[in-house]
């Protein structure tokens, strides 16, 4: 790194730790209630031996006392489109605490973007697949929050022998939602790369780290990938992932993992990733936030 590199990241965690020191709570605990909207009428054994009059005054309060009343919320954790109520072991690891934040000064802000089951499930896959024959691969890496984090939770990475590849058109564009390229007309995307060079400063203390610019599928014929032991999906666009997956998945060794970011944020990727999973014979699980996980068999 050079100096202006370690200057600017001086700046940036010197940042994120008086937005720490200023901030009160967690944005990731609310307070307040919540009812659920469902009733039944269904009497059940019980019910069903009252008279008609009482049995409906006890449907009635049965559906008060399970559903409609009012009650705090009791959610440890609500963010990323998951809420729980277990507990979470793993937020107070020193290495997944450390590899969050070397995340977040990836992003260029402050803020923490609320991902902590997406980092958990990417360090638990990391972890798993440092063991297994083949490289990490990423498809979609933008600015690198996933896999700083991945990287930062490998003090091992030094001896290890695996090389780590990126691809993405590194551009801060929004997506065209019918060609999946980014375009030039839309907004720029606060978590999209800047660009390809600011991407590579990012995992500039890494050693075999390489970045791969362009459009997807074409740009992986351009790299020298033998086996895969762990791959990342994250192109936010169906049939771009479908083929990716589909050149990639020969190449993914036995024990492999395959963690694909967007399997349930929608409607047409999920469709898109279980087209293939039949086509291929996998079979996907679902987690409680967007993310689909995949284990060669």
């Amino acid at each position: 790194m050079t100096p202006e590199d370690i200057r600017e990241r001086q700046s940036l965690s010197e940042e994120r730790k008086r937005y720490v020191e200023t901030s009160q709570g967690t944005p990731f605990r609310p307070r307040g209630f919540y009812w659920f909207a469902f009733s039944s009428w269904h009497a059940g054994s019980n019910l069903s031996r009252l008279p008609v009059g009482l049995r409906q005054l006890g449907m009635l309060i049965r559906n008060w006392r399970v559903f409609w009343r009012p009650r705090r919320l009791e959610f440890h954790h609500l963010s990323d489109g998951m809420g729980v109520k277990v507990l979470m072991p793993f937020m107070n690891d020193d290495v997944f605490k450390k590899s969050y934040e070397r995340m977040i000064l990836s992003s260029g802000s402050p803020n923490d973007p609320g991902i902590q089951h997406r980092i958990h499930q990417a360090l638990w896959a990391a972890s798993v697949c440092k063991n297994v024959e083949g490289d990490f691969v990423e498809c979609g890496s933008a600015r690198g929050l996933v896999f700083s984090a991945v990287l930062e939770s490998l003090p091992e990475w030094p001896t290890m022998t695996k090389h780590v590849w990126l691809f993405d058109t590194f551009s801060p564009h929004m997506l065209n939602e019918k060609t999946g390229d980014n375009d030039p007309s839309q907004a720029k995307h606060s978590r999209y790369a800047v660009d390809v060079e600011h991407t590579a400063k990012n995992f500039s203390e890494w050693d075999r780290v390489h970045l791969v610019a362009g459009r997807l599928p074409e740009t992986l014929a351009g790299a020298n990938l033998k086996s895969i032991a762990f791959l990342h999906i994250d192109l936010n666009f169906p049939e771009t992932e479908k083929q990716v997956l589909r050149t990639l998945w020969p190449l993914v060794s036995k024990g492999g993992i395959v963690l694909l970011d967007d399997y349930g944020s929608n409607e047409a990727q999920n469709s898109a990733m279980r087209e293939v999973a039949k086509e291929l014979g996998f079979e996907i699980l679902s987690t409680g936030n967007t993310a689909g996980i995949i284990v060669k068999s």
